[in-house]
């Protein structure tokens, strides 16, 4: 047991559990995740899909093994922290005390002496009066260094994983020229749409503006699959795309009119009994000699020669119509125009709380404090007796060593 509890605290353990961590995270930024399966099955094929669905490889971040290894890596991080935390708050008193004690290394006189003492002050050394002299300190926040290097790497986990397990998702559809509501009030417009560029390429890209509730802050972006467009605490994504037909239904009683846009099948009455039942709308048609209808039923670009399939539904008869762009049906005193199809944006939308973020960032913050601390924030003490000096620390001061002579010319001695 104590040999286990031995690695599991040992950096060796912590470098093993990080680089894992660190591979299933680069895993999951290159795999698309929480996709629909035959977005897999087109981009890898069907077995792979299958393999990267089984082991979890399109939800890297809510696998059990994503979990253990970073409850095992936080336990490795507390158990060195709480290890290291009395040593470190022992270290700066016991190294004070070692000063106190030292004996002088190099000879100083009145003059030099005075010299040094003000070159250590303007270098702000704390002064504390000693026997025989004083004990000039600098950079004991150097202690805490490792420490707070294990406890930043440690909130960095803890802040990013609640990141990304704990976002709030939603994939939503938005006409353009129309808007979505989010539950804080915020707006999504959605001003353009389209699947492919100036020169035929597919580019799926939408010209999105975002407003806050209140109307005091507003952002326009054109977002792509993997450039999305970020808003206080939201992150809009383009996720996916649909093409939705649009049907012009004009009263011809008082004249007044309406453009829909058709979706999903719906019936379209006025009466309730007579009108127009919307089945579905098809990217093209083939037509062979006796001018018969073959229907294409997906595409992956714009809908070229879009087919709507319908239903006349008038006095109890129903009737199968194929019906094309600007074709107008009438039935009684309502007509219905079919028009030209629209595309329109599926959108991800993650919310994460600002908190989060603001908790992510500190740790970051903290992690290159504390990294100064390591490597450029050494402690070091000058102990300086009436007729001597030594310079202690517990790393090498050979920069400061030189300057104090250079300082007092002493010249250096030979080992």
């Amino acid at each position: 047991m104590k040999k286990t509890l031995r690695f599991i605290r040992s950096m060796k353990c912590g470098m093993i559990l990080l680089v894992l961590v660190m591979l299933l995270s680069l895993a999951g930024s290159l795999i698309p995740q929480q996709e629909a399966s035959m977005r897999y099955v087109r981009a890898y094929g069907a077995q792979t899909a299958q393999f990267l669905i089984a082991v979890g490889a399109t939800d890297i971040f809510h696998t059990w093994y994503f979990y253990a290894l970073e409850i095992l890596l936080c336990l490795n991080l507390v158990l060195c922290s709480i290890v290291r935390f009395p040593r470190t708050l022992k270290a700066n008193g016991e190294w004070t005390d070692r000063a106190r004690r030292a004996e002088g290394e190099h000879p100083l006189t009145g003059e030099k002496r005075e010299k040094l003492c003000g070159f250590l002050t303007v270098r702000h050394y704390r002064l504390e009066q000693a026997a025989d002299g004083a004990v000039y300190s600098k950079n004991a926040a150097g202690f805490y260094g490792s420490f707070l290097t294990h406890l930043s790497i440690l909130l960095v986990l803890l802040f990013g994983s609640l990141v990304l397990m704990t976002p709030d998702i939603q994939d939503l559809t938005v006409l353009p020229g129309s808007a979505l509501t989010l539950a804080d009030g915020t707006t999504v417009t959605c001003d353009q749409f389209h699947i492919t560029d100036e020169t035929g390429r597919l580019d799926y890209a939408s010209v999105l503006t975002v407003r806050s509730a209140d109307g005091q802050r507003e952002k326009q972006q054109e977002i792509r699959v993997n450039q999305p467009l970020r808003f206080g605490e939201y992150k809009i994504y383009q996720q996916t795309y649909g093409t939705a037909g649009r049907v012009r239904i004009t009263n011809h009683t008082n004249g007044a009119e309406e453009v829909m846009f058709l979706t999903d099948p719906c019936f379209l009455s006025i009466d309730g009994r007579n009108g127009v039942y919307y089945q579905a709308l098809y990217p093209g048609f083939l037509r062979d000699a006796e001018g018969n209808y073959t229907l294409i039923t997906s595409t992956s670009v714009s809908y070229q020669d879009p087919v709507y399939a319908i239903q006349t539904v008038s006095d109890g008869m129903t009737t199968s119509v194929l019906a094309f762009p600007e074709d107008e049906l009438r039935l009684g005193d309502i007509s219905f125009t079919f028009l030209s199809p629209t595309e329109y944006p599926g959108l991800r939308i993650k919310h994460v709380s600002s908190w989060l973020f603001g908790g992510l960032y500190f740790s970051f913050g903290l992690m290159v404090a504390a990294l100064y601390l390591c490597f450029f924030a050494a402690p070091v003490y000058v102990r300086v007796r009436e007729d001597s000096y030594t310079i202690l620390s517990p790393k090498n001061q050979q920069g400061l060593i030189l300057d104090l002579r250079a300082l007092i010319g002493e010249k250096e001695t030979d080992p």
